[in-house]
């Protein structure tokens, strides 16, 4: 009989061992699964990462989506989500109702109208030579003269002092809800797709500019004015675009001096 009971005793440990082993043998197990799954977690996390890097750095696919989320229209809170807070603030003197947020990226620069909660207009402008966005409703930035992009009604603006630009606003029609669409050179964009070297093609453009405002100036006849004005837009390839409901005249308010982009850009 104890014979039997020892037996019985020795058998029930044997399980409890073979059971524990089991239980051992499994929660390793167990434990390697979740450190391989933990690895593999941190080798794809790290894999994302590298793939949005190159993205990034190599192409300007994260940046072109990121402005396409931008339209006429969205909320001030729709903007701080997509974008962030601005790097710059001001009010329009023509409009007190609007401001400009101005945003400081690596490849762009863009400033967004707002009134009223609501956004009325923004910019873009290129900072990188290759940096070319498409335009709503039109072209790809850069890829052809003012000349080519518009052969209808304009009106312009332009100047000389703190900062040298030309920029020219069409009315888009009933079908695009009245907005404006202004291209234009901003001296200190980028140069795009230019045959002419940068420091001869910008030479060529602010030389132009200099004759139209002597001549606005001075007031030479219609005809000289008109000639200046063509040779400007069959040189200028756009660095800088706005999609507006505004005037043409708060757009180029917008603009930023040389001194203040210098301050945004810390350049």
């Amino acid at each position: 009989m104890e014979n039997n009971e020892a037996k019985d005793d020795s058998e029930e440990v044997a399980k409890k061992v073979s059971y524990w082993r089991k239980f051992q043998s499994g929660a390793f197990v167990s434990a390697a699964l979740l450190v391989s799954a933990g690895q593999w977690n941190d080798s794809k996390e790290l894999a994302l990462s590298l793939y949005s890097s190159f993205v990034e750095n190599f192409t300007h696919t994260l940046q072109y989506e990121l402005i396409e989320k931008i339209n006429v229209g969205n909320s001030v809170q729709y903007i701080s989500s997509v974008i962030g807070e601005p790097n710059m603030i001001k009010r329009s003197k023509l409009d007190p109702e609007v401001q400009f947020f101005y945003y400081n990226k690596e490849k762009f620069s863009l400033t967004i109208m707002l009134g009223k909660e609501r956004v009325n207009g923004y910019s873009v402008m290129s900072k990188v030579d290759d940096f070319e966005p498409k335009i709503p409703f039109a072209e790809t930035l850069g890829q052809v003269t003012l000349a080519s992009a518009n052969s209808g009604d304009y009106s312009y603006n332009f100047d000389t002092g703190n900062l040298i630009y030309y920029t020219e606003s069409q009315d888009l029609g009933k079908e695009k809800m009245y907005l404006s669409l202004v291209r234009g050179y901003i001296e200190y964009a980028a140069n795009l797709a230019t045959e002419d070297d940068d420091a001869q093609y910008r030479n060529k453009i602010h030389g132009q500019l200099d004759k139209l405002m002597q001549q606005e100036t001075f007031g030479e006849n219609e005809q000289s004015l008109t000639s200046t004005i063509s040779g400007i837009r069959g040189l200028v390839r756009p660095n800088y675009y706005a999609i507006s409901e505004l005037s043409n005249s708060i757009m180029a308010e917008s603009l930023l001096t040389r001194f203040e982009f210098q301050a945004l850009t810390k350049s």
